[in-house]
């Protein structure tokens, strides 16, 4: 299997070396930059270069692993016949890369990724394509790097970008603030990581509803003030207290119905 790798930042050098330790070759990696193109082209026994017009026609596959942004002006340069082309973003659907194939599709890793990190982990890799045979190569891909495999058309992708958001990049900003408190307040944060381990495990296959806890939870308005006061001179810790425990406390009066 030849793959042509269109991007050299997080997810592309992730992928390639992923790719590339799993003994799947990478013809190419493209990057505007020859620099970055060669920086990791060189890692995974690519070719690099900083020309789309560069690119070699005969490929099993092409994956543009750039920003969402960027994935317009790739796909308007590129004119790949019926060669499969797809994308690694969640929120972009694969119609966009219409216009520079017959065949496409997309490969999303559901997962936050940093060039730094090594290989994937446990991923879940959410898939799509203008083709059942198209699917059917883009699953067999995951699975050779280990992947567990998922399919969703553009409609529930998008929708699952934005549940990945709320969980998992709105989540961390609340631990960024927790930190930032612990830090004021000379606290130790990592005596969190034990409760946050917990509870992150505690959903895995159960209803989280089922498994929330907490003073707004429990009704304890003597606790919450007292929260409140603690928080006084902390005003976006403050929105969140309350807005989060007013959410909570509704959720739970829907369960009592």
């Amino acid at each position: 299997m030849e793959l042509v790798l269109i991007g050299s930042g997080n997810i592309a050098t992730v992928l390639g070396k992923v790719f590339f330790e799993r003994g799947i070759t990478i013809k190419q990696v493209y990057s505007r930059n020859l620099k970055h193109a060669q920086a990791l082209a060189i890692q995974i026994g690519a070719n690099p270069i900083d020309q789309l017009s560069a690119i070699s026609p005969k490929a099993d596959a092409y994956i543009i692993a750039v920003s969402d942004p960027a994935i317009a002006t790739i796909t308007a340069s590129l004119a790949l016949g019926d060669q499969l082309v797809v994308h690694t973003a969640g929120s972009v659907s694969q119609d966009i890369l219409s216009q520079s194939s017959s065949n496409y599709g997309v490969f999303w890793p559901m997962k936050m990724i940093r060039k730094g990190q090594e290989g994937m982990g446990n991923v879940q890799i959410v898939i799509d394509g203008s083709s059942n045979s198209n699917k059917s190569f883009l699953s067999n891909l995951a699975r050779l790097i280990g992947a567990q495999v998922a399919f969703a058309d553009n409609e529930q992708r998008q929708k699952l970008h934005l549940m990945a958001v709320v969980a998992s990049n709105f989540t961390n900003h609340l631990y960024h603030l927790a930190s930032d408190y612990c830090k004021k307040n000379h606290l130790d944060f990592s005596l969190l990581y034990s409760i946050i381990s917990q509870t992150a495990e505690g959903i895995q296959g159960n209803n989280p509803a089922t498994t929330q806890a907490g003073p707004a939870y429990r009704g304890d308005y003597e606790t919450m003030q007292k929260h409140i006061l603690l928080l006084k001179d902390e005003p976006v810790l403050l929105d969140f207290y309350r807005d989060f425990s007013r959410s909570i406390q509704e959720k739970n009066r829907e369960g009592e119905r």
